[in-house]
């Protein structure tokens, strides 16, 4: 493209989901709660990862800024903040955790990066993390040579603030700690006791899905159905 020349506006919107293992996971077989939106939104949203396995809150708010930079913010349909699964870890876990009252602000302050850079409070969500099962975590961390340094009832707490932010601040929340823990079964919504398995990323979604469809239910399909297409006038027929 020549110097000076503005880019052309995309015909789709942008769906921008920020978090850490549990999003960069979010297009896999088991974590796929961002490739179950990506499938619903065909036509009308673009579905964007943005995913760092490990972070927490205190580093996603130093990257936040530069992420924001690809976007035009007239573009975002809506944005997720999904932190909190390693900001959890007990205090012993010196490289991820968070404390609780930081965790909080760090969330807030990150919303408030969203709405500086233009996109609107009531289209921002905080997902809640998810619980954590400890019996099977501590398995995977005892085979893997990590630390175990998780919690369920202290992740219930860090659900709770990121809930408290989402109030505090005016946006949009799911509460997926608390929908996980009403599950008779609820450890098979995690594959490892910390990653989502299968069951879990449908069950996000299915939380999502109302949130997603309240903010997008304005947004046009992008070019005609296909029994709707002129084929005697395919250039006009098919204009977006």
């Amino acid at each position: 493209m020549s110097a000076g020349v503005t880019p052309a506006r995309s015909l789709w919107k942008k769906v921008l989901l920020v978090g850490d293992s549990l999003t960069q996971f979010g297009f896999s077989k088991d974590g796929s709660y961002a490739a179950l939106l990506a499938d619903h939104l065909q036509r009308k949203c673009d579905v964007i990862t943005r995913g760092f396995s490990g972070y927490n809150t205190r580093w996603c708010r130093v990257i936040l800024p530069d992420i924001l930079k690809e976007f035009d913010p007239e573009d975002i349909a809506f944005a997720t903040i999904f932190l909190g699964a390693n900001d959890s870890n007990l205090p012993e876990n010196t490289v991820q955790h968070v404390p609780l009252p930081r965790y909080k602000q760090d969330l807030k302050d990150m919303v408030e990066m969203m709405m500086d850079f233009g996109i609107p409070k009531d289209k921002i969500v905080l997902i809640a993390p998810p619980a954590c099962d400890e019996k099977a975590w501590k398995k995977f961390c005892l085979d893997n040579d990590k630390v175990f340094t998780k919690c369920n009832l202290t992740a219930g707490k860090y659900a709770d603030a990121c809930l408290d932010a989402a109030r505090e601040c005016g946006t949009k929340s799911v509460d997926f700690y608390g929908s996980i823990m009403k599950l008779e079964n609820w450890q098979e919504t995690l594959s490892d006791g910390l990653h989502l398995s299968m069951v879990g990323s449908h069950l996000l979604f299915d939380l999502l899905k109302p949130v997603v469809d309240q903010l997008t239910s304005e947004l046009p399909m992008i070019y005609p159905d296909w029994k709707d297409v002129d084929v005697d006038n395919l250039e006009n027929s098919l204009k977006p």
